[in-house]
């Protein structure tokens, strides 16, 4: 008897302990998921278009909502989410990350982007601010050898369903190549 009670509960600690963070994060039934981010291409962040005009850097991210228990079926907008919050932070694989030094200030902001239950969403997010191309690291690229330089955003969002409760944080990391590209581009891009 106290074997099988000894088994049970090793059982039961070894359950808890394969409980993914994505589903102990947050206190909504279901999960935010970031699925792409820039359709998982590496982003060439051109410093000044061929005006002279500085543009920022604008990324869709995938984005999608899904029951925490797959048993779960469609219960209407109570389960809806909200992305509310994110935040954007640089760093080096060289491990240079001092801000405003080796990689941009990081930059937070507020959002609003449904996503209903079990489906998916495209978010436009500013990555790279204008401010962040004129300050250094990046002004300091202009005449620079070599004129590249690479670094990642790690980017995170918060969301919250329409009954108020909280999802899990998700983030993912973008790849970017800052540099002053030749082009012949006279406006801005516009997000799609």
């Amino acid at each position: 008897m106290n074997a099988k009670v000894l088994v049970m509960a090793l059982g039961a600690l070894a359950m808890v302990g394969c409980t993914p963070d994505w589903a102990k994060n947050g206190d909504a039934p279901v999960v935010l998921l970031m699925t792409a981010i820039n359709n998982g291409s590496p982003l060439s962040s051109d410093l000044s278009i061929s005006t002279g005009a500085v543009c920022p850097d604008i990324v869709p991210l995938r984005l999608e909502n899904h029951f925490k228990n797959p048993n779960v079926t469609i219960t209407g907008f109570r389960h809806d989410f909200t992305v509310e919050r994110y935040e954007v932070r640089y760093f080096r694989s060289d491990g240079r990350n001092t801000e405003g030094v080796d990689v941009p200030y990081r930059i937070s902001g507020n959002v609003a982007q449904e996503v209903i239950e079990e489906s998916t969403a495209t978010l436009q997010l500013e990555v790279v601010r204008r401010q962040a191309k004129l300050e250094p690291p990046l002004a300091n690229l202009a005449g620079a050898n070599p004129p590249v330089l690479t670094m990642f955003a790690e980017v995170t969002l918060h969301a919250r369903t329409t009954t108020g409760q909280t999802t899990n944080p998700v983030s993912a990391r973008l790849h970017i190549d800052f540099a002053q590209f030749d082009d012949d581009v006279t406006t801005c891009p516009v997000a799609q």
